[in-house]
Formats: C-alpha cells, sequence, structure tokens
C-alpha cells in the first residue's frame, strides 16, 4: 500500500467513526427527550375523537409529556383523552398510590414518539385537588376549585395556571423555565424557584408568604399579615399589600412593593 492510499483509507475510517459517534449521540439525546429509549413515531390519523377512562379515585395529577390538560371540579373522579383515535393505546393514564395519596400519572408510551395532527388534551374532574406536577413541556390549566393543601411543581418548560382557587396552605415550587399563575384565596403560600421560571401569583391573596429564590426568576404575591423573602440569585420579588417584610438577600434580586 503507498502512503497516500493509506492516509486515505485510515482518514476514512477516522470519518466513519466520527460519523458513526455523532449519530450516537443524537440518538441518545432524542430517545431521552421523548421516550426513556429507542422511539417508534407514530402518526395521528387525523380522526379526532375522545376517550372516557375507568381508572378508580385520584387526587393528584402528574404530567410528563406535551399534553394540555384540563382539570375542573366534579362529584367523582373522572378522565377523558381527546386525541386521533389512534394514538389512543399511546397515551397512558395510570393512578399510583404513594405515601401522601394517590396520583394520576399522565404519560406518553415508554418507546414511542406521537405525532398527533392536534395537541392531545386530558380532561380531568376531580373531587379533590392535593397535588400538581409538570415533568417537560406539557401545560395544565384548573378552573375553580376549593381543596385543602396543594402542591405544585414544575420541572422544565411547562407552564401552570389554576382560576379560583380556595385552599389553605399552597406550596409551590419552579426548577426550570416553566411558568406559573394563581388568582383566588388561601391561607398561607410557601414559594421556591430554581431556574428562571415566574410565579404569579399577585391575585392569589393569602395571609402569609415565604418565597425563596435560587435563580433569575421572579415572584409576586399578595400577602396581608407577613412575607418572608429568601433571595440567592437575581430574580425579584414583587408584592401588593402592607405585609410585615422580613428578608435575607445574598444575590442581586430585589424586593419591591408593586402599585
Amino acid at each position: 500500500m503507498t502512503t497516500t492510499s493509506f492516509r486515505a483509507t485510515r482518514r476514512l475510517f477516522a470519518i466513519t467513526a466520527l460519523s458513526l459517534a455523532s449519530v450516537g449521540a443524537v440518538g441518545t439525546a432524542h430517545a431521552w427527550s421523548l421516550s426513556f429509549g429507542s422511539s417508534q413515531r407514530i402518526e395521528g390519523n387525523g380522526e379526532v375523537a375522545a376517550d372516557a377512562r375507568d381508572v378508580g379515585a385520584f387526587d393528584a395529577v402528574s404530567l410528563s409529556g406535551d399534553f394540555k390538560v384540563y382539570v375542573r371540579q366534579g362529584s367523582s373522579d373522572k378522565v377523558e383523552v381527546k386525541t386521533d383515535r389512534n394514538l389512543f393505546s399511546y397515551i397512558e393514564t395510570k393512578v399510583v398510590d404513594g405515601s401522601k395519596g394517590r396520583t394520576l400519572e399522565i404519560t406518553p408510551k415508554r418507546g414511542y414518539s406521537l405525532n398527533a395532527r392536534g395537541t392531545p388534551t386530558i380532561t380531568l374532574d376531580m373531587r379533590q385537588l392535593r397535588g400538581l406536577s409538570i415533568s417537560g413541556s406539557g401545560d395544565i390549566r384548573v378552573e375553580p376549585m376549593k381543596t385543602g393543601n396543594l402542591d405544585a411543581s414544575i420541572a422544565g418548560s411547562g407552564d401552570l395556571r389554576v382560576q379560583g382557587l380556595e385552599a389553605d396552605h399552597v406550596t409551590l415550587r419552579v426548577a426550570g423555565s416553566g411558568d406559573m399563575v394563581f388568582n383566588g384565596k388561601a391561607n398561607a403560600l410557601s414559594v421556591t424557584v430554581a431556574g428562571s421560571g415566574d410565579v404569579k401569583t399577585r391575585e392569589l391573596v393569602v395571609d402569609d408568604a415565604k418565597v425563596s429564590i435560587s435563580g433569575s426568576g421572579d415572584v409576586t404575591v399578595a400577602p396581608t399579615r407577613k412575607l418572608d423573602v429568601r433571595i440567592a440569585g437575581s430574580g425579584d420579588v414583587g408584592y401588593v399589600g402592607s405585609p410585615e417584610i422580613s428578608m435575607s438577600n445574598a444575590g442581586s434580586g430585589s424586593v419591591r412593593k408593586l402599585k
């Protein structure tokens, strides 16, 4: 073999190895972000229909996937999925027992990537709402709801909006770029932000509010009695009313009164 042909062969081997490595890296990232494994793409057939499901009682919701979930208070717990008919079996809704109650988990079926003609929607009737969590880019909308303690969290870019809430203690956590918007009333509010997501609760009237920020996200609150703020980042806290304020600021964020 000549020196020229040896170099050409070696270059071909290097390019081939690099190409295979790149494909493997892209495939791994794609699989992890969509289905945690090798994914098969399923196309929606365009025949949109509703699928009522009997899953039993539940008092919390955990959403994974790019779905829209609508929650309303009802006399019984119900689940209805609306999307292309051939995708029904690829959207899983199951109830898992935990130490704090029964959680409805909404996820795409493992190993599949769904391409619906429109965003799949899931409508939930719930007698009691204890918890809400979003992992990923899905959205949850909650209509007027009376409950006890409510715990809500976002890990990702999803959004959560709750209208007309009446609750005792509300705990909100954001880790990522997702936003929360709440209105209504509660006895106490605790907010933790570790990321760039915003929590807008200036229309959620509470007695006492505690806010902790360790990122760039902003928080607005409406406490009538006490406001406790801890900032270790660049996020700002805005408040309405005239609460008694205690503050610890180890970052560049600020606390200001809103008009």
